[in-house]
């Protein structure tokens, strides 16, 4: 590494694409894939896309930063090309893994805080006074490493005001909620990809910060780096154009977002931090 940089990356939807995601027109087997599940691959890079991130990892500190859990998170190959994450964060910032070890220091910090916010069982208690089958989608609720909840919903059933109410509830409790597609998310204010961020630029001495991501859960993060970018086909665009479950739109001033969409945007992303890191 010769820079004093930091490059912190979502990893779905942003750098890695499910079977899914790849449009009718573009073929799986011409990817590469980067993720196994009972033997069946089911997440692709293109082969530019992972040469540019081998290089990207060789001359500065690229940290995946994800929402997955750990389990989930090891499924992950970025090995198979080379590239050796020494750090990943993973549970939303919940947990940070140096090595293939969970970092000692920021599990302190991570049990510390919460002292300030209400226990899960609290808050779920609440949760389930307006959450109902018509809308949450049944046994799809998880617990996710003991540090955030999830949940499948069905959109167009959501009883939004009921939803709202219960943010501005939840939010002083310091619990965040975050809509995204399906997927309904409430997370300690504690647990955030930028305070895992922070916390390894300050560890290991790095001034500069790049960032990518296509999430609400990712916006602290963009917003706190020196170059962020963002693909134009995930939530944080849509959200940024016509609003989210609350009515205004979201500050995205400094985010870069790609002019491409889907696999593609994971390539124009890593052009623009190749382009930054070699100015």
């Amino acid at each position: 590494m010769t820079k004093s940089v930091l490059f912190a990356s979502d990893l779905d939807q942003t750098l890695i694409y499910s079977r899914r995601s790849i449009i009718p027109s573009l073929q799986a087997d011409t990817f590469l894939s980067v993720e196994q599940l009972d033997n069946q691959d089911i997440s692709y890079m293109s082969p530019s896309a992972l040469k540019l991130l081998k290089e990207i990892s060789r001359q500065i500190l690229f940290v995946p930063v994800t929402t997955r859990t750990k389990l989930q998170y090891s499924r992950v190959n970025f090995q198979g090309y080379g590239i050796y994450p020494r750090y990943a964060v993973t549970s939303n910032g919940g947990t940070i893994i140096k090595e293939g070890r969970e970092d000692k220091g920021w599990e302190k910090q991570v049990l510390a805080g919460w002292d300030y916010c209400a226990e899960a069982r609290d808050l779920l208690r609440r949760f389930r006074e307006i959450s109902h089958p018509s809308w949450v989608l049944k046994d799809s609720d998880k617990l996710a490493d003991d540090l955030f909840y999830y949940c499948i919903v069905d959109r167009s059933k959501i009883p939004f005001p009921e939803l709202e109410e219960f943010t501005l509830w939840a939010g002083k409790m310091h619990w965040n909620l975050s809509l995204q597609g399906r997927k309904l998310y409430l997370i300690p204010r504690h647990v955030s990809k930028k305070s895992a961020i922070q916390y390894l630029q300050e560890k290991e001495g790095l001034s500069t910060l790049v960032a990518a991501g296509d999430s609400l859960l990712d916006l602290e993060l963009l917003q706190k780096a020196d170059a962020a970018y963002a693909p134009s086909h995930g939530e944080l665009y849509l959200q940024s154009q016509t609003g989210g479950v609350a009515t205004k739109r979201i500050d995205t001033k400094g985010i870069q977002f790609t002019t491409t969409s889907g696999i593609s945007a994971a390539e124009e992303i890593l052009q623009n931090v190749v382009q930054r890191i070699l100015v």
